[in-house]
């Protein structure tokens, strides 16, 4: 009877492990079409995608934000000025609650002595739509930490949601006849972005708004996760001994006084430093001109100036030797080449749009 016994458990025991090496095998399958199948044809394919090929703990500033950062801090160009490395990661509309989850994922692979976040995205109050999520999810490789973001309440997810961010491939399954080589070959490793990041527009649509739109108007407040995922963001700072610091770059549709001293007070309260280029550069911004879309964003002039900004702002507060690793020195060398030479064949001005 005991040998019968543990004949019975041993065969239990084989059944449970062929079971779940199924369940693991299959699920590493779903995950592997999902990789090809997801498009990787748009920009945040490459933002996201690329921050994975830069070399480990190469970086030495991390930028956070929404498009408002990204289309207006050039990695290339601070490299050129200051010598020190950084990446612009974010995505549109993107909420705090996601930038913490990306900054988790950035932290596997680097080690940043500064993390910069833009603070637009803590009074985002429109809707954070689901394409605008997926563009970050959709790219993140399968870990502990994409499971623990999908899963998290503050992005409002469904089951159904989660199953199709989990495995794009029940979603994408109809791109079945579209994948090509490039499909193929980025599902196993994508190209560096040269941009480290940034990315640029040269159309110009002048901003008609009250030049004061720094005025005081009704009292701003957080958006309902901000404050939280703010202080997520700067405790996993503070354990990795990074610097953080926020930033709020000009916004002529989107900032005003009350916000600006929203952040001041939250910055004070956690010995932040806090950088608003919305009154630093009040002067230098041409709202004519340095605007490709009425005041939201800027274009290429708004964001040299806002890059040459910075690059002050980080020669005064911030040591950060250059590196000498020759890889990394010819990565950066080869982004700046090419943005100048984009940047060479534009004059001002350049295609202008009026309202």
């Amino acid at each position: 009877i005991l040998v019968k016994g543990a004949s019975i458990m041993k065969n239990r025991r084989k059944s449970i492990l062929a079971f779940t090496s199924f369940i693991v095998i299959f699920a590493l399958l779903l995950n592997l079409f999902s990789m090809i199948l997801i498009p990787k044809d748009n920009k945040m394919s490459k933002t996201i995608r690329g921050f994975y090929e830069e070399k480990k703990n190469s970086l030495d500033v991390l930028f956070l934000g929404d498009s408002s950062m990204y289309r207006s801090i050039i990695p290339a160009k601070l490299w050129k000025e200051n010598g020190f490395t950084s990446y612009a990661l974010g995505a549109p509309s993107v909420r705090t609650y996601a930038l913490y989850y990306l900054l988790e994922e950035a932290l596997k692979t680097q080690k940043p002595k500064v993390v910069v976040m833009e603070v637009n995205c803590a009074f985002n109050d429109h809707k954070y739509s689901m394409g605008n999520k997926r563009k970050i999810i959709d790219h993140m490789k399968l870990s502990m930490n994409k499971i623990n973001m999908i899963q998290d309440a503050a992005f409002q997810f469904s089951l159904t949601d989660k199953i199709s961010l989990l495995f794009p491939v029940f979603l994408y399954h109809n791109r079945y006849n579209e994948i090509n080589a490039v499909d193929i070959a980025e599902t196993f490793g994508s190209p560096m972005n040269d941009t480290k990041g940034f990315i640029s527009s040269y159309k110009q649509k002048p901003y008609k708004g009250k030049t004061n739109y720094m005025r005081a108007s009704s009292q701003a407040m957080f958006d309902a996760n901000s404050k939280k995922y703010m202080d997520m963001i700067h405790d996993i700072c503070k354990k990795n001994h990074i610097k953080l610091m926020l930033l709020k770059v000009p916004g002529a549709k989107e900032w005003n006084q009350s916000k600006k001293e929203a952040v001041e007070l939250y910055a004070k309260e956690r010995h932040l430093p806090y950088l608003d280029l919305n009154t630093n550069m009040e002067k230098n911004i041409d709202w004519r001109r340095d605007t490709n879309d009425s005041g939201v964003h800027l274009n290429i002039f708004g964001a040299e100036k806002v890059t040459m900004e910075l690059s002050q702002y980080f020669r005064r507060h911030y040591r950060l030797k250059k590196t000498t690793d020759q890889e990394v020195i010819a990565s950066f060398n080869k982004a700046y080449r090419l943005f100048n030479e984009k940047r060479k064949s534009y004059k001002r001005p350049v295609k202008t749009v009026t309202i």
